[in-house]
């Protein structure tokens, strides 16, 4: 018991021994360092002034935080890696037991003025003050966590190109580091590979990266004759379409396709253009909704903004088209006169180029060629004072009711009797037998002689006669009336098959070439 109760004492004294030496070997090794030395940060860590300090310079990305289309900002997190060396800042570990590398602050040790020259940033830093690691040979490593607000300027031609693809886009978003004060003679800026540091990398739910890439470049500036060396990050990233493809791309393109189902309607419905109101003011909220989201930039445009400004041109032209329809369809005889060249060329032409019929109407190409011929040639027959009416209806009338008149008032009127019914002739004369013997004087007992208050009768017919031939006439026109009525339907009819097919096939198309040209259209997650 009291032995290992020595052991114990024993062993913590040795410990504490170990701390204590440990303490006082780093606060021998600072105080060499910063005072004996006399060690100023301001002095850039140099054996002579013409040399060139290298600093190795690495990114190691942790998250996306944001992309700010609107702002045209980018968000993001990691690790800004610098290394140098400084000859001021050497020792021998056997010296100081064995210490190789101590943390000093940042503020006591010189550090190398880098930048971030498209920053967003109000204050223009981004990264926090964290101490230095240093190295018994005089390498220094600065590992400082960074949140950047990187300044996307769209404005950029290699930017431009992926931005208007927009929700489809591919962006490449470059941040440049640098040297604020120093040009490549005084501090040269390197990287030690060609991608930056993935490691720590946690995925972006809107975002995937494609690719990150480190590359050095010098530039010169017009002020100044000296290389001014930086160094770029490129981070790639492709966006998640999923989410703009089921609340934005699905509702525009099927309400897109509603435009054509307003031409199935029927004019007689009364909401064939209520529906394509309604549809253009769909496709303008689902444009205002876009257009709060991408950059107020008039550079380009976008190609779904594009799209949405082609659905709304689309949706007026189905507006106006429909407007059209329903004027031809309420068209008549009585307010218009429909043109020859509606009546060939709509009503026959292109009726039988859309596959349309009418019944008892044959719009074979062969019929339709006979009838055009038959329709010029009756243009070429109508005079100026005279047109052709065909009226067998009444050219029959009274063809039947005047065939035994004859027109002359002074000879009495003579009447088959094998031509005129029983019941008149009983009502007329009574049928009796001729008095006369002597034959010179009889009569033909199928003829009757009517005397001369048959007058009125004769009066009468004409009156009836008359009053057929008003019946006759209007009938006919009430007949024509409707034919030119049916006509300017069916050219409705006519127009609204056309505007159906060439709608469909516009929407069709514009949208096959908007959505599906991108390559990660199908890339949803």
């Amino acid at each position: 018991m009291l032995y290992n109760n020595i052991t114990r004492y024993f062993l913590l004294l040795i410990y504490s021994f170990e701390l204590t030496t440990g303490g006082l070997h780093q606060r021998r090794l600072l105080k060499y360092l910063l005072e004996e030395q006399q060690y100023d940060p301001l002095e850039r860590p140099v054996l002579n002034d013409s040399d060139t300090l290298l600093v190795s310079m690495s990114l190691a990305l942790q998250q996306i935080i944001d992309f700010d289309e609107k702002n045209e900002i980018l968000a993001i997190s990691g690790w800004l890696v610098l290394e140098w060396f400084d000859y001021n800042l050497q020792w021998k570990p056997e010296d100081y037991g064995g210490i190789q590398s101590i943390r000093l602050p940042s503020t006591r040790v010189w550090t190398p003025d880098v930048v971030l020259y498209n920053s967003a940033s109000e204050n223009f830093e981004g990264t926090m003050k964290t101490n230095l690691v240093v190295q018994y040979n005089g390498t220094i490593l600065s590992v400082p966590p960074v949140l950047i607000n990187k300044l996307f300027h769209i404005v950029s031609f290699i930017l431009f190109i992926f931005f208007i693809k927009f929700f489809l886009d591919i962006q490449n978003c470059t941040l440049k580091f640098g040297s604020w004060s120093f040009d490549e003679s005084g501090v040269n800026l390197t990287t030690n590979s060609g991608t930056g540091q993935l490691d720590a990398y946690v995925k972006n739910a809107e975002w995937d990266l494609e690719a990150f890439v480190a590359t050095r470049k010098a530039f010169v500036y017009e002020c100044c004759p000296t290389v001014y060396p930086f160094v770029l990050f490129t981070i790639q990233i492709r966006r998640r379409t999923l989410y703009y493809v089921v609340n934005v791309v699905v509702p525009c393109v099927l309400i897109s396709f509603m435009t054509v189902l307003g031409f199935l309607l029927p004019p007689d419905s009364g909401e064939k253009l209520t529906l394509q109101i309604t549809i253009l003011l769909s496709i303008v909220m689902f444009s205002l909704l876009i257009s709060g989201i991408i950059p107020a930039s008039s550079t380009a445009l976008p190609t779904i903004v594009m799209y949405f400004a082609t659905v709304m041109c689309l949706c007026t032209m189905s507006v106006i088209a429909t407007v059209l329809v329903l004027v031809l369809h309420h068209r008549n005889a009585k307010s218009h006169t429909m043109p020859m060249w509606v009546k060939v060329y709509v009503n026959q032409y292109l009726a039988w180029l859309l596959c349309m019929g009418r019944p008892e109407h044959d719009l074979s190409w062969k019929a339709i060629r006979l009838q055009h011929r038959r329709t010029i040639e009756r243009q070429n027959s109508i005079t100026s004072n005279q047109k052709c009416v065909p009226t067998p209806l009444l050219a029959n009338s009274s063809k039947s009711l005047l065939a035994n008149v004859t027109s002359s008032d002074d000879q009495p009127y003579i009447y088959s009797s094998n031509t005129l019914p029983t019941n008149i002739m009983n009502h007329i004369v009574p049928r009796q037998q001729p008095k006369c013997k002597n034959p010179h004087h009889q009569h033909d007992p199928n003829e009757i002689l009517l005397p001369r208050d048959m007058r009125v009768f004769r009066s009468e017919m004409r009156t009836i006669i008359s009053e057929l031939r008003i019946l006759t006439d209007h009938v006919k026109k009430e007949e024509d009336e409707d034919d030119i009525s049916q006509d300017w339907k069916f050219s409705a009819m006519v127009l609204d098959r056309l505007c159906l097919i060439v709608f469909t096939t516009l929407t069709t198309l514009l949208s096959y070439a908007t959505l599906f040209s991108a390559k990660n259209f199908f890339k949803l997650r």
